[in-house]
């Protein structure tokens, strides 16, 4: 088993670790969470890079619909086009698995500069970022030397705890739910290996890969994009499945080959309409999803029920195995980077 499939595997035993560890470190929160429920903080602006980035995308939908001003910038963005988001009425999430990434340091001195408060997120105690951060939370992923997995499953559930604090709402109840998904993902990796080795098979000679969500999912669809372009190295598209329908629905022939999650009820039958779509004008498809839509030409990855909310973090998963298979099958060391590092340290 190559190092990076033994940390795809290591995820539910990492996630618990992090989940238990964390209403601990909520109690050391309680004053900026109380800042928060009192109305504070004017706006919340969430920020990262990569993957750390995207997984911020079901908080930032929970706590929008709250009707609060909630941000999500892209750190690079963030540090020399949006400081004006910053000052001391802001309450500034900054997610980072290392805690020490080319940003990092601009981040915490224009924090301090525009008298934000700054909530750490990180994989690593030693950090600027940890270090001096206001408040951090620590998640416990272990060391993780490939392409990020772990640390983005850990960081799922750290926000989505997080969330949960702020918007005062059971943090016992949302613990249990992380614990039952985690175990439930234990028992579904076995399957999805063989299932991605298939389709590995299936797909070989594929020079493109699209990545279809909407809601919550868009995070997978994102994720799923960034870890394909890393592991596989071939280029891929994440998008919104409405935006798909607007123009890029072009792309579809019998070369093209996308990746549907279909996500929470509220558009599942939306998405379920666009893979009857791209089926028929001859696309080939896989779908992430609870039930099967048994469509022609079409594979379906089962994932097990869980909170609307925590689907991204049992969604990514499959995608992980299919991009250690797919990346072997090219003739790279799975979840092995060519150019760069595991930190990048290069603005």
């Amino acid at each position: 088993m190559s190092t990076f499939v033994s940390e795809i595997y290591d995820q539910p035993d990492r996630i618990v670790a992090t989940v238990l560890s964390v209403q601990k470190q909520l109690e050391t929160l309680q004053p900026l969470v109380q800042k928060f429920q009192q109305g504070d903080f004017q706006r919340v602006v969430f920020t990262g890079m990569g993957s750390s980035l995207s997984c911020v995308y079901p908080s930032l939908l929970r706590l929008n619909r709250q009707g609060l001003s909630i941000h999500v910038v892209e750190a690079s963005e963030l540090l020399y086009y949006q400081t004006s988001l910053l000052n001391l009425n802001t309450l500034l999430v900054a997610t980072s698995q290392s805690g020490r990434s080319a940003e990092i340091p601009g981040l915490i001195e224009i924090a301090a500069k525009n008298q934000s408060t700054l909530l750490g997120i990180t994989n690593t105690a030693d950090s600027p970022l940890y270090e001096h951060s206001n408040a951090t939370l620590l998640m416990q992923a272990g060391l993780e030397a490939t392409v990020s997995t772990k640390t983005y499953t850990c960081t799922l559930a750290l926000l989505h705890l997080l969330t949960t604090a702020l918007l005062n709402e059971p943090v016992t109840e949302a613990i249990t739910d992380i614990l039952a998904l985690a175990e439930s993902i234990r028992g579904y990796l076995d399957q999805w290996q063989q299932q991605v080795a298939a389709l590995a098979h299936n797909w070989a000679g594929t020079g493109f890969l699209e990545y279809l969500g909407r809601g919550t999912s868009l995070a997978s669809a994102t994720t799923a994009a960034l870890i394909s372009k890393e592991s596989i190295k071939i280029p891929t598209e994440s998008m919104n499945a409405g935006q798909f329908r607007h123009g890029p629905i072009e792309l579809v022939d019998k070369d093209f080959t996308g990746i549907l999650f279909l996500g929470d009820a509220l558009t599942s039958d939306l998405n379920s309409e666009l893979a009857r779509d791209i089926v028929g004008y001859g696309g080939r498809l896989a779908v992430i999803s609870h039930t099967d839509l048994g469509l022609p030409n079409t594979t379906w990855i089962a994932i097990p029920e869980c909170h609307p909310m925590l689907m991204p973090l049992v969604e990514i998963i499959p995608i992980q195995l299919l991009c250690a298979a797919m990346s072997v099958q090219r003739g790279y060391e799975a979840g092995q980077f060519r150019y760069i590092s595991k930190v990048t340290l290069q603005e």
